[in-house]
């Protein structure tokens, strides 16, 4: 099931805070987890010097954090064309003074316009 607008305009600002973190070190500690961790692991892992233990914890770190990657990359298409749409149809209607919560501004552009077509037309729009 597709999430909705301001459930992709939520997690996306889940995501971008730990995908695109605004501080030096947050973005080294992300660079460590999806980079270094994987090269350090399978270097002890060919020189037989690491044991089962500390291999797991590693490879589910390294999933989690590029399973998160690969989401906020898809959340950040997403929000695009939600952008994309408020602006064709003439938007933004609403505004935020924090930059951060832009997001929900094109859900609701977006949402308000989904919810105009269904009242006009009488369909529900995919």
């Amino acid at each position: 099931m597709a999430m909705s607008n301001f459930g992709v305009a939520e997690r996306y600002i889940q995501l971008r805070r730990l995908c695109a973190p605004k501080s030096w070190g947050d973005f080294m500690i992300r660079i460590n987890e999806m980079i270094l961790t994987p090269l350090i692991t399978l270097f002890f892992v060919f020189l037989h010097g690491s044991d089962f233990m500390t291999v797991v914890p590693a490879i589910f770190t390294v999933y989690r954090a590029w399973t998160q990657f690969l989401e906020y990359n898809e959340l950040r298409f997403a929000v695009q064309r939600m952008y994309l749409k408020t602006m064709l149809i003439g938007g933004p209607f609403i505004v935020t003074n924090d930059p951060e919560y832009i997001p929900y501004v094109f859900a609701d552009a977006v949402t308000r316009h989904d919810e105009h077509l269904q009242r006009l037309v009488g369909v529900r729009q995919p």
